[in-house]
């Protein structure tokens, strides 16, 4: 029965993606022990299992073999082999409008492909086979699997999200091969006991990423899926030229990932005798890793998301959308963009009157009782999809709850059904006991037995034993048992950004990046080492490491267990020396600015979906900043950081020989958290977050000559000194500060909730005419010189509505503290800019009023201001809106003002809602 588990297995698997395949050619080939299938076509559908807006234009599997030795199959390998695949993928954007019966369809489908996706992993959780024998098998079979997967190119081209520019992304793959090895690396075949200790390796070869900008799509004058296998190749590897398969490479790849090359090995112990021994290691080392991003692939990239992210939005009201164009019948659209923000804003809400809450529930009950007497009276079937009374219930739920109270149905079945086994008799040993049979070709009564000599056999073949289970059971119950490691070594990295040319505008070069993670049963540790590093521009070097080695050391654990903490980190980082290079920095800067390329919108739109994960960030850090207070949680801090020492060249040379320049040393930045009272102490100290701060070796000069950091620093002096020729002019002596601070754990009316203490032992100036002069040399390079483009940065010169407010800010650890503050508004289409005066140059805060609501605060509510709006998440309930952190609280001076902007903003809200339903 395993060759008839295999056949299906194949079936199931390969007949998603291929077209033509032979059920019973399969399975006969299976039943041999060789299957080989060649110059297979992919299916249309063979990509949504990505559920992403892309289908398949033309697809190639060359060729897939299979070899079982059946006869043998504890004495020779099973071996894999896919070869060629080609798969040309193409955007799906399109969405058309859809009657409500398609949709409905539709959504039928989907309902029934979750809900066995769900129903596969509940079988594997509950799945009552003997784990320990079934597990010897597996690991005997794929510990003896030889794999190879070769040529593998997969491209896709689009031409509809940045008209005028099509690009074209895709991954190629060389070859990755694993097999089993021995101690000394040799291959190998492992059984019985010396499935103990297994080795795998894998070899990796030449795997990109790339991504071309300004490519016409692929083109072929005759049906793909005439194309002969050698023709595949080609057109795989140089690309088409005049409708026929090229014959030469026509153009090079832009890569994103550069080729890597590397190799891994990975050990399994069954059992280990030493806990510093882990039961799973795998080692990854990668030679070479490049990352680089042109600025056309940073637009391509932009428009793509920005398609996609339309698509989802045309494709969830798709049965709300009109079937005619907009200038044909404006009014429906219009309608049909009332429909949808209605119904967003229904969701969002949340509310529910108690009719519906009435309704809802007795839905619940019928609709579960319904779908379990359906699964009962057809055990066989595992989803009921044809059913009158359960499509109509449908149509008014979600997915989500759809598939919650079907799964609630199916948790009621099991368990009739567990109580009814339990009154039958234990069935024996068989194939079929072992849950090989549940897919099985063969009849169900037919049963498969097997002597106790086969047992033994086959037992001894796999390493099964008797107890074995149990053993390992306790051994990883253990809690200092190691389970899991994974190291990754890659010699050297860089990432680098491209311009128009594909000339480099920056990279970060780093060499010896060590990480590695270990698992123990509750413990968890996460260590980073960084050789050295190197920041590269045309123009010279940007920063660089002092050291060559543990530039960077980092070491994370949850639970340690030297430790009576919840978690600990420690970090140390070496001096980096810094260069202030002004119009290098600058292309970086206008690299990711918005350009003619990328629309106002877009950039707009991405500068919101930026605010927005900073504000996710910003929100889960206090989060769990409260959470760690309000639960004292324990923690130990150890951060001991060199600050970067920075040099600032100047074209001024006051012996027009020597230029000068300020080198800034920020010294030594020291954290550490003072968290030592047992729990449950009732001393004072208790109730505080303790850290104390020390920073050191702070120093500031100006330099006449040619100095390097790797020189001493000058000694505190009143005047000038010279060292071989340069000319120090100290502006601040060495200093440092030390502060000691303590954070309420919980509010407690008779302790503060901060408190702070500082001491500055000594801080020295040197001022002098020669100093200012070149300080005021300093200064210049960080004047604006060119504001013809201010405009273009600063979209709040354009406002639709503006003026003065007071705005609730929060401050301190924990954002505990509240305080209002005079801010200017400015209200420019579906976004809020808040600048500290109208002449501002940039914002203190920005937001996006998609899926946000306007509502009046009352009074009561909050002090000092009567008139108090709120902007908020559409969901937030009115009466708690002042609690909520992420709230935006506007004060108003008047009524009058608080009407314009309460009018004003709402019309923002819903322009907002809108723009999210484009018509194209």
């Amino acid at each position: 029965m395993l060759e008839d588990q295999v056949a299906y297995l194949l079936q199931s698997y390969l007949g998603n993606y291929v077209i033509g395949l032979n059920k019973e050619a399969l399975k006969i080939s299976v039943w041999k022990g060789d299957v080989e299938l060649t110059n297979m076509q992919l299916k249309p559908e063979a990509l949504n299992a990505l559920n992403l807006p892309v289908k398949v234009k033309a697809g190639f599997l060359g060729s897939v073999k299979l070899k079982v030795p059946w006869s043998r199959l504890g004495q020779d390998p099973v071996l894999v082999y896919l070869d060629r695949i080609f798969l040309l993928a193409e955007p799906a954007t399109i969405v058309e409008g859809s009657s409500e019966d398609a949709v409905q369809e539709a959504k039928k489908n989907r309902v029934r492909e979750m809900e066995i996706k769900l129903l596969e992993k509940t079988h594997q959780l509950k799945s009552e086979m003997n784990k320990s024998w079934l597990g010897s098998l597996i690991s005997t079979i794929i510990g003896n699997l030889k794999l190879s997967i070769s040529n593998v190119h997969i491209r896709y081209e689009d031409f509809e999200s940045n008209p005028g520019h099509p690009f074209a992304s895709g991954l190629t793959l060389e070859k990755l091969s694993a097999v089993t090895v021995d101690d000394s690396g040799k291959e190998a075949f492992v059984t019985g006991g010396a499935l103990d200790h297994i080795q795998k390796s894998v070899e990796l070869d030449r795997l990109a990423l790339y991504l071309d900008s300004d490519v016409l799509p692929w083109h072929i004058d005759k049906p793909w899926q005439d194309l002969l296998p050698s023709e595949w190749v080609q057109v795989f590897r140089y690309g088409t030229k005049d409708g026929k398969p090229a014959d030469c490479p026509l153009k090079e790849h832009t890569y994103i990932l550069q080729p890597v090359i590397g190799n891994a090995k990975y050990l399994k112990l069954r059992q280990s005798t030493d806990s510093h021994e882990p039961l799973q290691k795998a080692t990854v080392n990668l030679d070479d890793v490049t990352l680089c991003l042109s600025k056309n692939g940073y637009r391509d990239v932009l428009k793509l998301a920005d398609n996609f992210a339309a698509f989802n939005q045309r494709l969830k009201y798709a049965h709300y959308r009109p079937s005619v164009s907009v200038k044909s019948d404006p009014r429906s659209w219009w309608k049909y963009a009332y429909r949808v923000v209605s119904d967003q804003m229904k969701k969002a809400s949340g509310k529910l009157s108690w009719e519906q809450v009435l309704r809802y529930a007795r839905m619940r009950k019928r609709y579960i009782s319904l779908y379990a007497s359906l699964l009962k009276s057809d055990i066989s079937r595992p989803v009921v999809d044809d059913n009158e009374e359960i499509d109509d219930l449908d149509r008014a739920l979600d997915i989500d709850l759809i598939l919650q109270w079907r799964m609630l149905a199916h948790k009621f079945v099991d368990q009739s059904i567990e109580s009814y086994n339990l009154k039958k008799q234990k069935s024996k040993r068989s194939w079929w006991s072992l849950g090989w049979g549940s897919q099985s070709f063969k009849d169900e009564s037919e049963s498969f037995h097997f002597t106790q000599e086969d047992w033994e056999q086959l037992n001894k073949i796999i390493g099964y034993k008797e107890g074995d289970d149990e053993q390992s059971l306790i051994m990883t119950e253990k809690p200092d048992i190691l389970q899991m490691s994974l190291d990754v070594h890659m010699k050297h990295n860089a990432s680098k950004l491209l311009d128009g040319a594909l000339e480099s505008l920056a990279e970060l070069s780093c060499d010896g990046l060590d990480c590695s993670i270990k698992l123990y049963p509750e413990t968890k540790v996460f260590d980073m080492k960084l050789g050295s590093y190197q920041l590269l521009s045309p123009n010279g070097l940007l920063a660089e490491s002092a050291t060559t080695s543990d530039s960077l050391v980092g070491v994370f654990c949850y639970k340690p267990f030297d430790a009576q903490v919840d978690w600990s980190m420690a970090v140390k980082a070496s001096p980096c020396y810094v260069t202030y290079l002004k119009d290098p920095i600058n292309e970086i800067i206008k690299f990711f600015e918005s350009s003619t390329a990328v629309s106002q919108t877009i950039a707009l739109e991405t500068a919101a979906a930026v605010q927005m994960t900073i504000d996710g960030v910003k929100r889960t850090a206090q989060q769990q900043v409260n959470r760690a207070l309000k639960d004292q949680v324990r923690f130990r801090l150890d951060l001991d950081i060199a600050a970067p020492k920075i040099t600032i060249p100047t074209e001024f040379r006051p012996d027009n020989t020597h230029p000068t320049k300020l080198l800034l040393d920020l010294g030594n930045l020291v954290i550490r958290s003072q968290d030592d009272n047992p729990r449950g102490s009732s001393s004072k100290l208790d109730l505080y977050l303790q850290f104390d701060l020390v920073l050191s070796d702070v120093s500031a000069f100006l330099v006449d000559g040619d100095y390097y950091w790797a020189r001493t620093s000058p000694n505190k002096s009143d005047g000038t000194s010279h060292m071989k020729g340069v000319s120090i002019f100290p502006v601040i002596d060495k200093c440092g500060v030390v502060l000691k601070l303590q954070q309420i754990r919980l509010k407690n009316p008779s302790y503060p909730s901060t408190r702070l203490a500082i001491r500055l032992p000594s801080l020295g100036f040197h001022f002098s005419p020669a100093r200012y002069h070149r300080l005021m040399q300093v200064i210049k390079i960080f004047q604006e010189e060119d504001s013809e483009s201010s405009n273009l940065l600063s979209p709040w010169n354009q406002a639709d509505f503006e003026g003065w407010l007071s705005v609730l800010t929060r401050k301190g650890v924990g954002n505990r503290e509240a305080v209002w503050r005079r801010r200017y508004l400015c209200l420019v289409g579906p976004f809020l800019y808040i600048l500290e005066s109208p002449d501002s140059k940039s914002y203190k805060q920005y937001l996006s009023l998609r899926g946000k609501q306007i509502c009046q605060v009352p009074a009561e509510l909050v002090a000092e201001v009567d008139s108090v709006l709120a902007v908020c998440d559409a969901a937030r309930s009115n009466n708690k809106v002042v609690e909520d952190v992420n709230a935006l609280i506007l004060g108003c001076d008047s009524d009058d003002s608080r009407k314009a902007w309460q009018s004003r903003l709402q019309g923002a809200i819903y322009h907002a809602s809108v723009l999210q339903f484009p018509i194209a």
